[in-house]
């Protein structure tokens, strides 16, 4: 299964396999970034973990790496390759991964609740190709909730909990227990954004399964109860006291960057309306042309586009209605979804004060600054509701041809054995080929240019120009053979420096930057013509430097300035 998943998502994703090493999916922005991010987390943490959060970008300010969510999970992929073309294979891996072990994570989940395999891997397929997913491509920590699905059920299967049968303690297994924790405290270091919301469920079910064991009737006194426990209790704390380890960080930055803080004001602008759950992105196959007049009614598309898939939708609202889940637990599910939906709506649902007491009380969760980005638990409650469905029709089918004698049906008893067993997945084939093709979308790879000179070789720190916050993300790219501290810096919080850098070097090169950056420390400035179009710089080339405590080298793709120290 989990092979078929590998080899649909490549085939899915053939221009991201073929621009591997050279490109990024969706945009120049966010995905550079985060191809920095990862070169740098493989770069250091292997060596020097307690240099993690100091990054080279932001003339080595401390924490740099906290302005953003941090991807650290993905660490190993960039132990293949150095350098440029190594940061982006590391992204497009890690994207290629997330969509993976979402579709793994989805399939286990229902499987271990009790659907059979064919409907399962509706479930699989719904979480993973959710049309949603086309537009956060640009955001590798948004996707990357696999791990969430997986730990999930690792921990049922280890507590002997499902969602079909009635608790089973003689499938109490403390290994399985253990192996969820280390799933949920890995998932843990691909995001706090979605992970924050994922340590109160995963943490809020373990206190309900301690619970549920302790109570009369339940607990019995064996070797198996007290493992289960004791592993619980202690995955628990690790996970815990990880998330505030990756926490502190952040609440560093806060401290010492009081702007750093995000208000709910954020969260209420990017509060989706409720036809957001109905709307693909533009890239999809499917939906995008058809949804263009929808698209054009929100008012930020990128984080509104939420359809969590039709298809899927229309399954999981069957499935509260034709389910092999009993009809309680299904009801609970479906008020789950639909709670979840609530909150994920922000200030234009009905929950926001819910939601706003979340955001300034419970700790952690003003790192989800965009409400919508719970449509990952909205998508992971409809795929359960879609697999208890199709279960359930492949059970009716099996049924229905195991009633009628072998000699009804051409080619005898055998024949109908043989379609009998084969009925589940007669019937989850269109939906999962459905499921599927809604989620397929043309996602553009972009094209990362080289850099113009070998950064290793550069009298460090070192400012390129032109700066902005867009450009600013290649530049770091740029840096990642050879590592040396720049001026330049972009993120999802950028400190006032950055602005007040650009400005001060806006003239450059002249008497008052030269003497601005040389008292900043900076010893290189690099200037590349061919982007410098539109911008202070377009003209810097021509400037003369006779007098300035400089030295000027020219190359074929830019212009080197060495400062005096």
């Amino acid at each position: 299964m989990a092979l078929a998943a590998v080899v649909v998502t490549a085939l899915a994703n053939l221009p991201m396999l073929k621009g591997l090493a050279t490109s990024v999916p969706g945009d120049v922005g966010d995905p550079t970034f985060f191809a920095w991010q990862l070169a740098w987390v493989g770069h250091v943490l292997p060596f020097d973990p307690a240099a993690l959060y100091t990054t080279n970008a932001f003339l080595g300010a401390p924490d740099t790496l906290a302005y953003s969510d941090a991807v650290l999970g993905y660490a190993p992929l960039n132990w293949l390759r150095d350098g440029q073309s190594g940061a982006l294979q590391a992204l497009n891996l890690a994207t290629l991964t997330a969509t993976v072990v979402a579709v793994v994570g989805g399939y286990a989940l229902a499987r271990v609740l009790g659907a059979g395999p064919a409907a399962s891997l509706v479930a699989g397929a719904g979480f993973g190709f959710a049309p949603w997913r086309l537009q956060q491509i640009t955001h590798v920590n948004v996707i990357s909730t696999g791990g969430m699905a997986l730990a999930l059920a690792l921990l049922a299967l280890g507590r002997g909990w499902s969602l079909r049968d009635r608790w089973r303690p003689d499938r109490l297994r403390a290994r399985w227990v253990l192996a969820g924790w280390a799933v949920a405290c890995w998932q843990l270091t691909l995001s706090l954004a979605v992970g924050i919301p994922f340590g109160y469920v995963v943490l809020g079910l373990s206190a309900f399964g301690a619970l549920a064991l302790a109570l009369p009737g339940r607990w019995r006194a064996t070797a198996a109860h007290r493992r289960v426990l004791a592993a619980d209790a202690g995955g628990a704390l690790a996970f815990a006291l990880l998330a505030l380890a990756l926490s502190r960080p952040y609440f560093r930055v806060v401290e010492s960057i009081p702007s750093a803080r995000r208000s709910a004001d954020l969260a209420q602008l990017f509060s989706p309306p409720w036809k957001g759950f109905l709307v693909a992105p533009e890239t999809s196959l499917l939906w995008g042309e058809r949804q263009r007049g929808m698209r054009a009614e929100l008012s930020w598309p990128p984080e509104m586009v939420l359809s969590p898939g039709l298809v899927l939708l229309t399954l999981a609202v069957l499935g509260l209605v034709v389910s092999v889940w009993p009809l309680r637990r299904r009801l609970v599910l479906g008020a789950a979804v639909a709670g979840t939906t609530l909150l994920a709506l922000g200030a234009t649902g009905p929950a926001w004060g819910v939601y706003g007491f979340l955001f300034d009380h419970a700790p952690g969760w003003n790192a989800l600054r965009t409400p919508g980005r719970l449509v990952v638990w909205v998508t992971l409650g409809l795929a359960l509701l879609a697999a208890g469905a199709v279960a359930r029709l492949g059970e009716v089918l099996r049924a229905a041809v195991s009633a009628r004698s072998g000699a009804d049906l051409p080619g005898g008893p055998g024949a109908g054995r043989r379609v009998a067993r084969a009925a589940p997945w007669l019937v989850a084939a269109l939906p999962l080929a459905l499921v599927v093709y809604e989620g397929l979308g043309d996602v553009p790879q972009w094209p990362i240019a080289p850099p113009p000179v070998e950064a290793r070789v550069l009298t460090a720190p070192v400012l390129y120009l032109p700066s902005d916050p867009i450009g600013d993300y290649t530049v770091m790219l740029w840096s990642t053979r050879g590592w040396p501290v720049i001026a330049n810096g972009s993120s999802g919080f950028d400190p006032p420096y950055p602005a007040e850098l650009r400005q001060q070097a806006a003239t450059f090169p002249d008497a008052a930057s030269v003497a601005a950056l040389r008292a900043r420390g900076i010893r290189s400035v690099v200037l590349v013509p061919s982007r410098a179009a539109g911008t202070p710089w377009a003209e810097a080339a021509d400037r003369p430097v006779a007098g300035l405590p400089l030295v000027r080298r020219d190359t074929e793709d830019a212009v080197v300035y060495v400062l005096a120290p």
